[in-house]
């Protein structure tokens, strides 16, 4: 596993997942590692955060960033900032009920995102 301060843990076997990830990988600059969970062992996802588990990352992408791990709209708000064109409008998404309407939105990505594949 490549070692670097931050890493994106999604799942590689939804195409619009891949797609978001590839998209996350030329905006951000190669600044994180992105791996599917799919390629990654248990012990392996355990070396990345503690408290990470096959289950936990097939419900939700997760983002770990200096140990610190991010989940699902939490990791995107973190992800913005890495964005050269978004972090200027990352702010936006500390605003107050911001972080819940990201919420109810990722719950339907995943919901409906092999139907957006």
């Amino acid at each position: 596993m490549q070692s670097q301060n931050a890493v994106l843990v999604y799942d590689g076997n939804c195409g619009f997942c891949t797609r978001l990830a590839k998209s996350i990988r030329e905006k951000t600059n190669d600044q994180i590692t992105i791996v599917s969970f799919h390629k990654l062992t248990d012990i392996e996802l355990q070396s990345i955060h503690k408290q990470l588990s096959r289950d936990l990352c097939a419900g939700e992408v997760q983002l770990i960033e200096s140990g610190i791990r991010f989940p699902g709209f939490f990791a995107v708000r973190q992800l913005s900032w890495k964005m050269d064109k978004y972090k200027y409008f990352s702010f936006l998404l500390y605003l107050p009920f911001v972080p819940f309407l990201g919420m109810g939105i990722m719950y339907l990505l995943k919901r409906y995102r092999i139907k957006l594949s």
